[in-house]
């Protein structure tokens, strides 16, 4: 069934979407590769599909994020099959195969570099919250509603997360 039926000019929709979607990805794996190839699949998915895109029940700008979450679940399953990556106490942290030390390096500023130091000893979950939380700006309800959470569990693992962050940002500042 197709629902979209204005002409859309892709160019412009990579160009408005890819650096957020970019940003995204990269702090959800701090790998530059894997970023790039997600990223890829996730414009090429878009291209793809657009015809299935229904903006009665989401905007473009929702619907292309669904895809790149997605397509990073899919890249979680492929690096350890049977791992979900639903629950930090399945082992996320784990399942995050990142060349961290690649992208240190690559990162001259100082307070960048203390930043994304702190992010590495941060679980992928806390990394998530944080990046929906103070990257994306989205609220805690808005974070709870695209994880089928209850925003209270939200809150409370954000407010682990943000200690967590500034006690390691403490030590390495």
């Amino acid at each position: 069934m197709t629902y979209w039926s204005e002409p859309l000019d892709m160019e412009q929709v990579y160009n408005d979407h890819f650096p957020a979607v970019y940003n995204y990805v990269f702090y959800r794996l701090l790998n530059r590769e894997n970023t790039e190839d997600i990223v890829s699949q996730v414009f090429m998915k878009v291209v793809g599909s657009l015809h299935t895109f229904d903006p009665r029940r989401a905007s473009l700008k929702t619907w292309i994020f669904r895809i790149a979450d997605h397509a990073l679940i899919d890249f979680y399953r492929r690096q350890r099959p049977g791992v979900s990556i639903d629950h930090e106490e399945a082992g996320l942290e784990n399942v995050l195969s990142v060349h961290f030390d690649e992208q240190y390096e690559q990162t001259v500023a100082p307070r960048r570099r203390a930043v994304l130091q702190a992010l590495r000893q941060l679980s992928g979950r806390e990394r998530m919250f944080i990046y929906y939380r103070y990257y994306l700006n989205i609220t805690n309800r808005e974070i709870a509603r695209r994880l089928n959470m209850n925003e209270n569990t939200v809150a409370a693992v954000m407010a682990r997360a943000r200690t967590r962050l500034k006690s390691l940002l403490a030590e390495e500042i």
